[in-house]
């Protein structure tokens, strides 16, 4: 990393809601914060983690213009930093905020991307592309992007996992299967009830909110385990309710990464999880995680019972899945990896 004579300046540029993203979002600005780079933010009104930004750098709040005369109007603000406040490195997160990065060579002008993109047109003023898995890469190439790709994957938050601070209420003695995220239809979670329902001895507890509350609600009624199920609601402290569990499910029919299988890990609780892309890629069978065949509840109650039922088994998952985000997925070692791409792509400016 080459000597520097100032600190270093970011300017984010994101405008995403609410979960495992955004999370990830303020953990990687922290990071940077302690590392000593000064930040400012470009984000959506009224996000819960606004705060956490606030004390790090100064926040614009602001939805995303969709129309272009409004749009412009924001982009002056960008460039506007760009003169005034000389930022080392501007990052957009995720293609919307890529297309108000500004048109000059300097800053580093740098899209970070957790989801596969559908066309690189956004993408045209970025001098680099950083993906949280080699299947974002793999998609660019797909579209011809012809620019410099990097991956970098995500970290979970060190320190915050204390089970003793929450209770379950559910049934006691059952064997407590957990899941966090929007209630979305691509996360599964109405499989995750319905295979609950097929093991018995089994509890569920859902970390997070959203559109489909109550249809899980009526699902798990209708299943005749409603007193198996609880849902926490948004909460600011998810990974308690992980740590707390004994098992950590991912059921996603689309999941780019899988924040969540790093949180298992830094739980030291087991995790099983469909065969969507990132926790594939995350996942070696039977030691760091249970990767089932298919996105049916069948298999997925299959995979409980594996865990469930193996107390070796559960002993190797946490073992190996420790040992591997320590080896590949450190808060130091993705913070390293980000300021060593700021200087590279910012040398010389500011």
């Amino acid at each position: 990393m080459p000597n520097r004579s100032h600190q270093r300046r970011v300017l984010h540029i994101h405008f995403g809601k609410e979960g495992g993203a955004e999370r990830f979002f303020v953990s990687l600005c922290q990071s940077l914060a302690a590392a000593g780079v000064e930040q400012r933010f470009l984000i959506r009104p009224r996000r819960s983690w606004r705060n956490d930004l606030a004390v790090l750098g100064k926040v614009r709040e602001v939805n995303y213009p969709r129309l272009f005369p409004f749009r412009q109007l924001l982009q002056r603000w960008v460039d506007q930093q760009v003169r005034t406040w000389q930022p080392d490195a501007i990052i957009a997160w995720m293609p919307k905020a890529a297309t108000l990065l500004p048109g000059s060579d300097a800053p580093a002008r740098l899209v970070r991307l957790g989801d596969f993109p559908r066309h690189v047109d956004h993408f045209q003023r970025a001098d680099c592309i950083i993906g949280n898995t080699p299947g974002v890469r793999d998609r660019l190439d797909a579209l011809s992007w012809d620019r410099p790709v990097e991956i970098i994957s995500n970290f979970p938050r060190d320190n915050e996992a204390d089970p003793d601070r929450v209770s379950f209420d559910l049934p006691p003695g059952h064997f407590v299967l957990c899941a966090a995220g929007r209630f979305v239809g691509l996360k599964g979670f109405d499989s995750l009830v319905r295979a609950m329902a097929m093991v018995d001895n089994t509890a569920l507890c859902l970390v997070g909110d959203g559109e489909k509350r109550s249809e899980l609600e009526e699902l798990a009624a209708e299943l005749g385990v409603a007193h198996r199920l609880q849902i926490t609601g948004w909460v600011d402290r998810p990974m308690d309710w992980l740590a707390k569990s004994d098992l950590i499910c991912v059921t996603s029919t689309h999941e780019v990464l899988g924040n969540v299988v790093l949180e298992a890990w830094q739980c030291r609780v087991p995790v099983v999880s469909t065969p969507t892309p990132g926790p594939r890629w995350l996942i070696e069978d039977g030691m760091t995680g249970v990767m089932l065949s298919d996105f049916e509840p069948e298999t997925l109650a299959e995979g409980i019972k594996r865990v469930m039922t193996s107390a070796g088994l559960r002993e190797t998952l946490v073992r190996h899945g420790a040992e591997k985000l320590a080896s590949s997925f450190s808060r130091d070692q993705i913070t390293r990896l980000y300021l060593e791409i700021i200087d590279r792509f910012g040398a010389g400016y500011g």
